[in-house]
C-alpha cells in the first residue's frame, strides 16, 4: 500500500496526555458543610417514586440537608412514606428494603451503601498483629435494573435479565472494553472482526457475519441514549460506569423497531454534588508473540455549586499486534491499534423537583491490520497484498431531565450520535482474476471446513482469459465508508406503587440516516484511482406510543402488560448512475405488544411466563447485476416472536446463593441477513424463516472462607428453512449460534488486615462449534476451543493493584472464521484469541 493509504501513526502526545490527567485530577479535595437537623416531628406526605426524587422531597419538607454520595439512589423505586415523624424515622421507612442507609453528620444526614459484612469485619481488626480470617460472604443487595424503565428490582422482572457489577473485584477490572466484559456471559456471542466494527447476538438471534445495512437485532444504550440503529457496537471502554444491564428477548414494546433480540444499557455513573472525587487507572503489559501493551484512564467528579457538578472521563491505550505477513507485506504483528477517548456530563438540580443532566462522549478506534490469519500457515501468520486498516470513531450527546409533578415522575431525553466507520480490504485478487475469470470460489482450490454447493448467487462461473491476456499481479484497495447519524428523542410519565400497581406511557421519535460509499484505489503507479463505485443513503423515521403496567392481581401474583404503536418511514437514495429515489413499500403502522404473568410465593422464589416481540425495519442494500454494474435492491422486514418460562431464587444467611434457570422459544420470520455475492461483496436479503429454542442457567454462591463461585451455560437448538437463489428451501441452522457454550469462575478473598484485602480469581469459557454463512449455500465451521483466565489483587482504601493473566492456556480457536470477505471462498480464513497476555494495572482513587 503506498504511503498515503497506510494508517497513520497514533497521536504522539496521546499518553502523555492521558497520563498527566490521571495525576492532574488526583490532587483535589473540598470540605463539606452542613445544618443541624431538628428533631420534632414533621408531617410528612411523600408520595411512591424515585429514590433521589423522594429525598428531595423529604429534605424539602424537613427543612433539612440530606446529602447522596451514590448516584445509584437515582434508579431505586421507593415507598410512599406519610404522617408526622421526626426527619431520621422518615428516612429509615423510606430507605427500608433499599441497600442504602441514613447516617448522621454534623447538622444533617448523609445517605451511604449498608457496610456490607466483610467490611464490618474489617473495621474491627485494630491491629496488623491480630488473626486474619477470611471475610464471611457479602450478603445480596438488591440489583435494580434501570433498563425496564420502571425501576424494577431484578428479582421482580418478569423476563429474562443479567446483571453486570463493574465494581465486583472478583469479575471485571476497570479497563475492559464492552466486547471484553460480554465475554463471560454465554447467552451473548458476536462477530470479531476488531473492536469497533463487530455485531453483538443475544439469544441466538444472530442474523450474519459481516456488517451490512441491517438494524442491530440488539438495542445498545448509554444510560437513557441510544447509541446505534444500524451500526456496529462502537464498544465504548467501560471507565467509570457501574452495570450492564440485559434485557433478554424482543424488547418491541420498550424500545421499539430493531431490538429483535433483547435490550443491552451501560450504566455509567452519575455526577455527584456531595464531595470532590477523582480516580485513576494506569496499565501495561505484554501479549505472547506481540508486544507491549498500555492502557490508563482518569475520572473527576468536580462540585460546581450545592445542586450541581462536573464529571470528567478521559483514556487511551494501545495494544500490540501478534499477527505476522511474512511474504508480501514482510511486516510483524500488523494488527496492532489504539483507542482514545472520554466522556463528560453535567448534573444541575433545578428548583426542588427536577435534575437536568448534559452528557457528552466521544472514543476514536483504529486497527492497523484485520485480526485474521491463513491456516495454509503454521503460525499466527497470512499473505495480503494490501493492508488493511480500519478507523472508526463515535461522538454523542444527550440531555436528560427527571422530575416529579405532583405523584408523578417525568423523564425527557433527547440524544445525538454521530459514527463514521472507514474499512479496507484487499480486493486484489479481482484486479488480478478479473471479472471474467472465474469467481471466487469456483476456480482455486476450496478451503477445508467449507460446505454446501456452489458460491453466492447461485455460484455462477466464467471461463478464464487466454494464457497470453494474463496480467502481472496488482495491487487493489475495496475501501468502504459509512457515516451513520442517529437523532432520538423520548418523553415518558411514570406513577403509581411497585406494591400494588405501577405503569408508564411515553412518546417517541427516531431519526437514522445511514451513508455508504464504496470505491476501488488501484495502488501501483501504473494502474490510475479507480472512479467511485457506489454511493448510497438510506433514512428511517420511527414516531411511536407506548405503555406498560404491573398490577397484583393477588397475594403472590403479578400481572405484566404492554404495548407500542409505531409508525416507520423509510427511504433511500442513490447517487451512482442517475440520482434515484427509492421508497419502501412496507406497512408503516404497527402494534408490538407483550404480557408476562409473575408468581412470587415467599422472599425467595420467583416464577415467571412472559410473551413478547420485536421487527426490524427493511432497507436498502447494494447489489450487482450480471455485467457487476451497481444496482439498489430492497429488503423486507423481520419479526420475531418470543416465549418464556422461567424461575430465580436467591437465599441469604451465611451462604448466599442465586439461581435462574430460562426456557425460550423464538419464532423469527424472513430473516435479514447479510451474506456475499459471487465475487465477494457483502449483499443483504431475506434468507428464509427460523426457530431458536434454548436453556439459559446460571448460579453463583458465596459461601464461608471467602470463597466465591459462578457458572453459566446456555444450550440453543436452532432451525432454519433457508430461501436459495434458485427458489427451493433447503434445511439448515442459523449462523454464529453454538449449540452450547459454558463459563465458570471460582474466586477467593482475603483481608490481611484492617486496611488491606487480597484476592484471586480463576475463570474458564468453552465455546461450542458454530458455522458462518458465506452464502445461502456455503458455511464454514468455527468455535469449538476453551479458554483460562486469571487474576491475583491488592487493595487498600485509596489504592489498588491487579495482575491479569489472559488466555493462560495461549488457546488458539477460532472465534469467527473471517477476515477479507473477496477470498473468505478460497482461504482458510481464521480469527484466533489473542494470545497469552500478562496486564499489570494500578489505580488510585481520592
Amino acid at each position: 500500500m503506498t504511503e498515503e493509504a497506510r494508517p497513520s501513526p497514533p497521536c504522539a502526545f496521546g499518553p502523555a496526555l492521558v497520563i498527566a490527567m490521571v495525576w492532574a485530577l488526583l490532587v483535589t479535595s473540598a470540605p463539606a458543610h452542613a445544618q443541624a437537623p431538628s428533631e420534632d416531628p414533621v408531617a410528612f406526605d411523600i408520595p411512591a417514586g424515585r429514590l433521589s426524587s423522594s429525598v428531595r422531597s423529604l429534605a424539602r419538607q424537613a427543612g433539612i440537608s440530606v446529602a447522596s454520595r451514590d448516584s445509584g439512589i437515582r434508579r431505586i423505586q421507593a415507598r410512599s412514606v406519610r404522617g408526622a415523624l421526626t426527619p431520621a424515622e422518615a428516612l429509615r421507612r423510606l430507605l427500608r428494603g433499599t441497600p442504602y442507609q441514613a447516617v448522621s453528620i454534623d447538622g444533617g444526614f448523609r445517605i451511604e451503601k449498608r457496610a456490607s459484612t466483610a467490611s464490618a469485619a474489617k473495621v474491627s481488626m485494630t491491629t496488623a498483629a491480630q488473626p486474619k480470617p477470611s471475610p464471611p460472604p457479602t450478603p445480596p443487595q438488591p440489583i435494580i435494573v434501570e433498563g425496564t424503565k420502571r425501576a424494577f428490582g431484578a428479582s421482580d422482572y418478569p423476563g429474562g435479565v443479567k446483571v453486570i457489577q463493574l465494581d465486583d473485584p472478583v469479575a471485571r477490572s476497570a479497563g475492559e472494553s464492552l466486547d471484553d466484559a460480554l465475554f463471560d456471559v454465554p447467552s451473548v456471542g458476536g462477530t470479531a472482526l476488531g473492536s469497533g466494527r463487530n455485531k453483538i447476538f443475544l439469544r441466538g438471534i444472530a442474523d450474519s457475519s459481516f456488517n451490512g445495512p441491517t438494524q442491530s437485532t440488539i438495542g445498545l444504550y448509554l444510560g437513557e441514549q441510544r447509541l446505534t440503529f444500524s451500526a456496529p457496537n462502537p464498544d465504548l471502554r467501560l471507565y467509570d460506569v457501574e452495570t450492564i444491564e440485559l434485557l433478554e428477548g424482543p424488547q418491541g414494546t420498550l424500545y421499539g423497531a430493531g431490538t429483535i433480540a433483547g435490550l443491552l444499557r451501560v450504566n455509567p455513573r452519575a455526577p455527584d454534588p456531595s464531595r470532590v472525587a477523582s480516580e485513576g487507572w494506569m496499565a501495561g503489559g505484554f501479549t505472547r508473540e506481540g508486544g507491549f501493551n498500555w492502557d490508563a484512564g482518569a475520572v473527576a467528579n468536580l462540585p460546581v455549586a450545592d445542586e450541581a457538578a462536573v464529571r470528567i472521563v478521559g483514556y487511551g491505550g494501545e495494544h500490540s499486534g501478534y499477527i505476522d505477513d511474512p511474504t508480501l507485506l514482510r511486516e510483524e504483528d500488523i494488527n496492532s491499534g489504539s483507542h482514545y477517548g472520554g466522556r463528560a456530563a453535567v448534573g444541575v438540580g433545578v428548583g426542588r423537583d427536577w435534575d437536568v443532566s448534559f452528557t457528552v462522549f466521544g472514543q476514536h478506534t483504529e486497527a492497523d491490520d484485520g485480526q485474521y490469519i491463513d491456516g495454509a500457515f503454521e503460525g499466527l501468520e497470512r499473505s495480503e497484498r494490501v493492508a488493511q486498516p480500519f478507523r472508526g470513531r463515535v461522538y454523542g450527546g444527550s440531555v436528560t431531565a427527571r422530575g416529579v409533578i405532583g405523584t408523578l415522575e417525568v423523564t425527557s431525553i433527547t440524544g445525538l450520535v454521530d459514527n463514521a466507520l472507514r474499512s479496507v480490504f484487499d480486493s486484489s485478487v479481482l484486479l488480478n482474476v478479473g471479472l471474467s475469470d472465474p469467481a471466487p470460489g469456483s476456480g482455486p482450490p476450496r478451503r477445508p471446513g467449507g460446505g454446501g454447493g456452489g458460491g453466492g448467487g447461485g455460484g455462477e462461473t466464467s471461463s478464464p482469459p487466454p494464457e497470453g491476456e494474463r496480467r502481472a499481479p496488482r495491487r487493489q484497495a475495496f475501501v468502504e465508508d459509512r457515516e451513520i447519524r442517529l437523532i432520538s428523542h423520548e418523553t415518558r410519565v411514570s406513577g403509581g406503587d411497585l406494591d400494588k400497581a405501577s405503569w408508564f406511557v411515553g412518546v417517541s421519535a427516531l431519526r437514522n440516516r445511514d451513508r455508504l460509499r464504496q470505491v476501488f484505489v488501484n495502488l501501483d503507479p501504473d494502474s490510475p484511482d479507480a472512479p467511485p463505485f457506489a454511493n448510497q443513503s438510506y433514512q428511517l423515521d420511527e414516531l411511536s406510543v407506548f405503555g406498560e403496567g404491573s398490577y397484583r392481581i393477588a397475594k403472590q401474583w403479578t400481572l405484566t402488560g404492554g404495548a407500542r404503536l409505531l409508525y416507520t418511514n423509510a427511504s433511500g437514495e442513490r447517487s451512482f448512475g442517475a440520482d434515484t429515489l427509492i421508497e419502501l413499500a412496507e406497512d408503516p403502522v404497527r402494534l408490538l405488544p407483550a404480557l408476562a404473568l409473575s408468581w412470587k410465593p415467599d422472599g425467595v422464589w420467583m416464577v415467571y411466563v412472559r410473551a413478547q416481540q420485536g421487527f426490524r425495519s427493511g432497507g436498502v442494500t447494494i447489489e450487482r447485476d450480471p455485467d457487476n454494474n451497481p444496482q439498489t435492491a430492497i429488503f423486507d422486514p423481520d419479526k420475531v416472536r418470543s416465549y418464556e418460562t422461567g424461575v430465580r431464587a436467591a437465599w441469604g444467611g451465611r451462604a448466599p446463593i442465586d439461581v435462574a434457570l430460562t426456557l425460550y422459544h423464538s419464532d423469527w420470520r424472513d430473516i435479514q441477513a447479510d451474506i456475499l455475492d459471487r465475487n465477494g461483496f457483502p449483499i443483504t436479503r431475506n434468507v428464509g424463516d427460523g426457530t431458536i429454542t434454548g436453556l439459559d442457567g446460571s448460579a453463583r454462591m458465596r459461601i464461608p472462607g471467602g470463597w466465591d463461585l459462578s457458572f453459566a451455560a446456555v444450550w440453543n437448538d436452532t432451525e432454519a428453512d433457508r430461501l436459495l437463489p434458485d427458489g427451493n428451501v433447503s434445511p439448515a441452522s442459523l449462523p454464529n449460534i453454538p449449540e452450547f457454550s459454558g463459563f465458570a469462575r471460582i474466586g477467593k478473598l482475603f483481608a490481611l488486615n484492617a486496611r488491606d484485602e487480597l484476592g484471586a480469581a480463576v475463570s474458564g469459557r468453552y465455546v461450542g462449534r458454530s458455522f458462518l454463512d458465506v452464502d445461502q449455500r456455503e458455511r464454514v465451521e468455527q468455535g469449538d476451543y476453551g479458554a483460562l483466565d486469571a487474576a491475583v489483587w491488592w487493595e487498600r482504601e485509596a489504592i489498588s493493584v491487579r495482575l491479569e493473566a489472559l488466555n493462560i492456556t495461549n488457546t488458539r480457536g477460532n472465534r469467527f472464521a473471517f477476515g477479507n470477505p473477496f477470498k473468505v471462498r478460497t482461504e482458510d480464513q481464521r480469527t484466533p484469541l489473542r494470545p497469552f497476555t500478562v496486564r499489570l494495572q494500578i489505580s488510585l482513587r481520592r
